[in-house]
């Protein structure tokens, strides 16, 4: 209802006396409530009745959340519990479930607690509505044993409360016990909805388990003819993770209406399982049928595009967003970024970048990383800078972008500020790569003494591919005395699990003149269980 008309009836309402009937005024306050340009009505409204209700209080209480006035409508609650609404006056589990999905909306855990205790003491836990509501608040916070325990410990449950729980459990990414609930919520003969469907198909596509998946879908097949669209969306989802995309597909062309977020799962599907080509086909059928990407659909499409290398594809897709208003999305923009400086066409990727309207973290890394992997080691510095002086706060794949950028340009001067200011003005713990690209740094340049030092005081321990790096450098720059000292130390850390690892070895001993060595390390190749570890040393340049 248009605020123009609502106020029309609330005219009518005062002419006709109507204004001290309680059922009316709630019905206004709901009304003035519904949109935040008249929520000072519904205050000005709610300050007026001298005999409120709790149904009053809770249509207020609504309307300030809804309207995101979540302090305002927490102290509203706590005038409710002092008495100074009128002592007669006391929250239900509708006042409760509103105030904990507000905690669940707004981010506050603590006064979601507050809240707990308040339904334990009051009412002893036994509102089934306020448990649900709670289980839901405890798994958005990924405090899923609260969930959990709560859960278990209601003396009732409705299908909401299993509900709850499923999806918190997909939530929180642990799809196995989404799947082993649901099991339980059969063998008790609780039957399910929608909901449970569109939540346990999601943690199929999480695990990947296609049984229950192949199940589900063979049910709600038997159930109806036609699969409504959100589940259909899902399923689709879930064939496409579970590399199934044929199913997906099948389902697909099957349903008699589909949605974007259909079309979107489909075209996901494909990139993900390596059929760009079908991906781009699909958008392009989108346009024939003129419906309306959104910007899921656009970062599909670029995702595809990137994956063929196509770089006309890539132009087309720069002018359908621009054509059709979504220039001025951020992800968009980062992905094309990241797209041009994957081609190779820093210049586009800069431009995308300097005409965004805003720009986040993941702008600015893009365009930095972008010019790293494409030798470009000072025009990344100088963005870092004007990141930094945009006030933009760098994180730990920035500096990898950074570091790289050094490591590849052979600015070790600059890589060895850039980690000290990652370490000291950032406070970003040094993870592996950071140290990779430093060790390959100092390894390029021929700075073995000082790639050495590092290692022995890295923060975090060397994995093989660090070792690998300075054993191999030493080789390539003719230090076959501390290549072998280092091969000694590895040898005796047990870092090296790999067969190449050994044949590196007996190299360096060969080239040492270590001949008893050599032997050693070649029976070790033979006797040894290896683990494959993947990874790749610029240095010795083998593949790893």
């Amino acid at each position: 209802m248009a605020i123009r008309e609502g106020k029309s009836i609330h005219c009518q309402v005062l002419r006709r006396a109507l204004e001290s009937n309680l059922n009316v005024q709630n019905t206004l306050i709901h009304f003035y409530s519904s949109s935040a340009n008249s929520i000072g009505s519904a205050c000005h409204l709610f300050d007026g009745i001298p005999c409120r209700t709790t149904v009053t209080i809770n249509c207020m209480l609504s309307g300030l959340l809804k309207n995101r006035f979540f302090s305002v409508g927490l102290s509203l609650f706590n005038k409710i519990l002092d008495g100074c609404l009128g002592e007669e006056l006391s929250p239900n589990d509708v006042t409760l479930v509103i105030l904990i999905s507000g905690c669940s909306e707004y981010g506050n855990l603590s006064i979601g607690r507050s809240l707990h205790a308040i339904c334990c003491k009051s009412f002893g836990c036994s509102m089934i509505s306020v448990g649900n509501a709670l289980i839901y608040m405890y798994a958005s916070f990924g405090c899923i044993k609260d969930a959990e325990d709560l859960f278990h410990e209601m003396p009732e449950r409705d299908l909401v409360s299993w509900n709850s729980l499923i999806a918190g459990y997909r939530k929180n990414d642990d799809a196995d016990k989404a799947i082993s609930l649901f099991e339980e919520m059969r063998s008790l003969g609780v039957d399910c909805d929608r909901v449970t469907l569109v939540s346990l198909i999601s943690a199929c596509a999480q695990s990947k388990n296609l049984e229950i998946g192949d199940w589900i879908h063979a049910n709600l097949r038997r159930r109806a003819n036609n699969i409504p669209i959100p589940i259909a969306t899902t399923l689709i989802n879930m064939y496409s993770k579970c590399g199934k995309i044929e199913i997906a597909r099948k389902i697909f062309d099957e349903m008699p209406t589909r949605n974007i977020v259909s079309w979107n799962s489909i075209i996901l599907g494909y990139v993900e399982n390596g059929l760009s080509n079908e991906a781009w086909s699909l958008f392009e059928r989108i346009q024939v049928e003129q419906l309306i990407p959104d910007e899921v659909t656009m970062l599909g499409v670029i995702l595809a595009c990137q994956n063929l290398k196509a770089f006309d594809h890539g132009d087309r897709i720069l002018s359908y967003i621009q054509q059709s208003g979504l220039a001025g999305s951020t992800v968009l923009c980062n992905a094309l970024i990241d797209m041009y400086a994957k081609f190779g066409c820093m210049d586009r990727a800069k431009r995308i970048f300097s005409m965004m309207p805003k720009r986040d973290v993941i702008s600015w890394t893009s365009v930095i990383v972008g010019y790293a992997i494409n030798g470009r080691g000072r025009e990344a510095l100088e963005v870092f800078h004007q990141m930094l002086d945009a006030r933009a706060e760098p994180n730990s794949i920035t500096f990898i972008g950074v570091l790289s950028a050094c490591d590849h340009t052979g600015l070790v001067d600059d890589g060895i500020n850039m980690y000290r200011i990652m370490c000291r003005d950032y406070s970003l713990k040094p993870e592996i790569e950071h140290c990779g690209c430093m060790v390959d740094m100092f390894a390029r340049a021929g700075l073995l003494k000082e790639a050495d030092d590092f290692v022995r005081n890295m923060p975090i321990e060397p994995n093989a591919v660090i070792w690998r790096m300075l054993v191999g450098a030493c080789r390539v720059h003719g230090e076959v005395g501390l290549g072998a000292s280092l091969v000694d130390r590895v040898i005796g850390l047990k870092k090296f699990c790999d067969p190449e690892d050994y044949v590196i070895s007996s190299n360096t001993f060969a080239e040492s003149g270590r001949w008893d060595d050599v032997l050693l390390a070649r029976r070790l190749i033979g006797t040894q269980a290896f683990l494959r570890m993947p990874g790749i040393s610029s240095v010795t340049g083998v593949t790893e």
